[in-house]
């Protein structure tokens, strides 16, 4: 049977114990959502769990990870990874991106720490008129961004609970390989035509505000990943 434990742990040198609890930091996507009515962000992603495992574990996480989008009412009290999360912003289900999202940069704090960005492509069929822009002027105030993933539907079992809990996952679409890469041109058509976003890499392109990378990406639950 493979060991379950391992009891000479606290013997090590206490450099290496701090080491191997920075590895032990995996990447999380981060689902966080502004409440307007309360001026709060909420989210349903767990805390790391590195924060659970002791007093030295805790301490070490401590020094990696910040509490991050607070609001002029709140205290920031979300755990975020700067340098390996993605702060993910789902689509609101009745309204769409609307003004509250297209202004999420001012009524939350210390959005410049986010360097990944997450938002869901939203179907043409059911994309509200304001949805691209706001999306793009959204994307435009994460200023230390380097490229934003656009989450297509997720290809996980549907069952409602599994993205309760916060193990959300990122991956390649599935997919024809030409269809997805048509879908990626054809948003970047889109937010050109209604923001004026400019996806070229010319410095010289003149007249178009320069947008981040898209990359487009699939949502997955973890809970479903471990069944596989």
């Amino acid at each position: 049977m493979p060991c379950q434990s391992f009891h000479l742990f606290s013997a090590l040198p206490l450099e290496i114990r701090w080491q191997i609890w920075r590895l032990s930091c995996q990447p999380r996507v981060v689902e966080v959502s502004y409440k307007s009515d309360e001026d709060c962000c909420r989210t349903t992603t767990e805390p790391p769990p590195v924060f659970h495992v002791c007093r030295e574990s805790r301490q070490e996480a401590s020094r990696l990870y910040k509490t991050l989008f607070g609001t002029r009412t709140h205290e920031p009290r979300i755990y975020f990874h700067p340098a390996i999360d993605t702060l993910y912003l789902p689509r609101p289900p009745y309204m769409g991106y609307d003004d509250a999202c297209r202004d999420f940069a001012e009524l939350v704090t210390d959005i410049t720490e986010v360097q990944n960005l997450a938002l869901d492509h939203v179907n043409p069929a059911i994309r509200r008129p304001w949805e691209t822009y706001n999306k793009y002027v959204l994307m435009q105030s994460f200023t230390h961004v380097t490229e934003v993933y656009l989450v297509l539907d997720s290809n996980s079992d549907p069952t409602p609970d599994l993205n309760k809990h916060g193990f959300l996952k990122l991956t390649e679409p599935i997919g024809d390989p030409t269809s997805i890469s048509q879908l990626l041109a054809d948003l970047k058509d889109s937010f050109t035509y209604e923001a004026g976003a400019s996806f070229s890499d010319d410095k010289m392109d003149e007249g178009h505000a320069k947008a981040p990378p898209l990359v487009l990406k699939s949502k997955i639950s973890s809970s479903y990943l471990r069944l596989l």
